[in-house]
C-alpha cells in the first residue's frame, strides 16, 4: 500500500466537567493516514509543549488508514498562537494548523 496524506484539523475541546467548551483546551485530530508511523507536536512559536499533552493511541479506521487525537491543556493568552506539527512519511515537510 501507498502511503496516504493525513488530514489535520484542530479546534477547541468540548471535553470538560461542565460540558461547555474550555477556552483553554485544543484537540488537534489527524485523520486517514497510512503508515501508522506519525508524529504529532504541539507548538507556541518554536518551542514544543510536552507537558499538559494527551494523546491518544493510534487507531485503525477498518479501512487500512488510522486516526490519532491529541488534547493540548494550555494557559496561552491573546496574541499566543498554538500550532499542532504532524510529521508523516507522505509529507515532504511538516504539516501544522494554527490557533
Amino acid at each position: 500500500l501507498s502511503p496516504s496524506v493525513p488530514r489535520v484539523s484542530t479546534v477547541p475541546s468540548l471535553l470538560s466537567s461542565s460540558s461547555r467548551p474550555s477556552p483553554g483546551r485544543l484537540l488537534c485530530s489527524v485523520m486517514e493516514f497510512s503508515p501508522s508511523q506519525t508524529q504529532l507536536r504541539w507548538l507556541q512559536g518554536q518551542q514544543e509543549l510536552s507537558g499538559h499533552v494527551v494523546a491518544t493511541a493510534v487507531v485503525p479506521n477498518g479501512d487500512w488508514s488510522q486516526q490519532l487525537l491529541v488534547l493540548l491543556e494550555t494557559a496561552a493568552g491573546r496574541g499566543v498562537t498554538s500550532s499542532c506539527q504532524v510529521e508523516h512519511v507522505s509529507l515532504e515537510q511538516p504539516l501544522s494548523r494554527h490557533w
